[in-house]
């Protein structure tokens, strides 16, 4: 009887059969909350876009998508699909594909997103007709470029944070930035995809391959960069290390502010 005792088996017991009981008690208050907000924000997505769209984990990450070969690492947060949902598993979810049905959009059609304020800076990039991203360019004055012998200016290119947009840096940093660095660089302050006045796609997953794409397609191609300098902050930071990975011939420095 002593042996057992100090052996330290039977008391875990108990133990855990109750740590084990409260963590399903737990999960599955989350597991209620979590269908519940799925029906409010579908019905939203319904209400106010004219269409519901999937929850990322419905049908149990049946749908996932894979970035490049089927053999590359999925993008996207395996949490979102590999713990089950008690609620989820019994279908209760299930009756919402009618209202996909019931209200469409029509294909391409672009409209605001229910979460917007509607302001000129949340609806700007539908009136455009562009789906490229949002960039404020500071080029040096052609006086400037006579002075330096026709010696092209080195370019640099400014990503935000989560939460915040290109204004950033337009407001905060390049007015105080010195008179050589503003006469020898072209400043390009971008909007991510999905902020500030960049396009904010409804059927994305806003992915690095996404943000990516949306650089070289809105400035590095446009603009032809051949060579560039990288300045991020935040969430920024995950962003730049990428492209400077995949231009790493054509990426001269990286600064890093406040990185993840």
């Amino acid at each position: 009887m002593s042996t057992a005792i100090f052996s330290g088996k039977w008391p875990l017991s108990p133990g855990k059969t109750l740590i084990s009981a409260l963590t399903f008690i737990v999960f599955l208050v989350l597991d209620f909350a979590d269908l519940i907000l799925c029906i409010v924000f579908r019905f939203f997505d319904w209400f106010f876009e004219g269409q519901a769209l999937l929850c990322y984990c419905e049908n149990n990450g049946n749908q996932r998508i894979s970035v490049g070969d089927e053999n590359e690492e999925d993008e996207l947060s395996e949490t979102l699909y590999r713990r089950k949902n008690v609620f989820r598993e019994m279908g209760f979810l299930g009756f919402s594909r009618k209202w996909e049905n019931s209200r469409k959009v029509d294909a391409g059609k672009t409209g605001a997103r229910w979460s917007d304020c509607g302001c000129e800076s949340c609806c700007s990039w539908m009136n455009n007709g562009q789906d490229k991203l949002h960039v404020c360019i500071s080029d040096p004055t052609q006086d400037t470029v006579k002075d330096n012998g026709g010696k092209p200016a080195e370019n640099v290119i400014f990503l935000h944070g989560f939460l915040c947009s290109s204004s950033f840096w337009r407001e905060a940093v390049f007015p105080n930035l010195s008179e050589p660095v503003r006469r020898n660089h072209r400043l390009f302050a971008v909007d991510l995809l999905g902020f500030g006045r960049s396009p904010k796609p409804r059927i994305c997953f806003y992915t690095m391959k996404d943000h990516l794409e949306m650089i070289e397609k809105s400035v590095i191609c446009p603009f032809q960069l051949d060579s560039l300098h990288i300045v991020a902050h935040s969430m920024g930071c995950i962003i730049a290390i990428a492209l400077a990975a995949k231009y790493s011939k054509s990426v001269k420095s990286i600064t890093l502010v406040a990185p993840v």
